[in-house]
Parts: structure tokens; C-alpha cells; sequence
């Protein structure tokens, strides 16, 4: 069994290797183009890590967990002069 995300009962579950932060205190649609953000890694899995700094770029994968309703369909980024779309088409 993987120690991070054990799957034997053929369930996907997921535990966090680390957390997002930033200035931004509320959830928002929008405008968060200019926002700094850093990725804060269990320090546990430091190890996995190596060799991490030779790379130019990463894809960081992850879950919203802070977003409490959402819709089938929506505005990207809220704004008024795009048409409405699907909610998977807005990322």
C-alpha cells in the first residue's frame, strides 16, 4: 500500500503534502493575476525533494478546499464580456 495515498478498497484518498499561502483573505473571482503566492511543502517529505532546484518550472496540482458552493456554469473570472462556459472550462 502507498504510504501517502492508500488506495485498497479501490477508493481515490488524498492527504495533503502541503499548503498555499498568500495575502489573499477571502475567497475571490478574479483579479489575483498579480498575487504572490508560496507553496509550503511538508517538511517531512523533504527528502522526496532532491534535486528539485534543477528544474526551471513545476506544475503544482491542486485541491480547493476552502470553496464551499459552486456552480455548473460561470462567467470566467466573474467578468461581463465573456460568455458563460462550464466550470471545468474556466481553469
Amino acid at each position: 500500500m502507498h504510504p501517502i495515498y492508500p488506495m485498497s478498497d479501490g477508493l481515490v484518498r488524498m492527504k495533503p503534502i502541503g499548503v498555499v499561502r498568500s495575502a489573499v483573505a477571502e475567497p475571490q473571482t478574479g483579479g489575483l493575476a498579480a498575487v504572490r503566492a508560496t507553496i509550503e511543502i511538508d517538511p517531512t517529505l523533504e527528502p522526496m525533494l532532491a534535486g528539485f532546484e534543477e528544474f526551471s518550472h513545476i506544475w503544482a496540482l491542486y485541491w480547493l478546499t476552502e470553496v464551499g458552493e459552486c456552480s455548473s456554469a460561470r462567467r470566467p473570472q466573474g467578468r461581463e464580456d465573456v460568455p458563460v462556459v462550464g466550470i471545468l472550462a474556466t481553469r
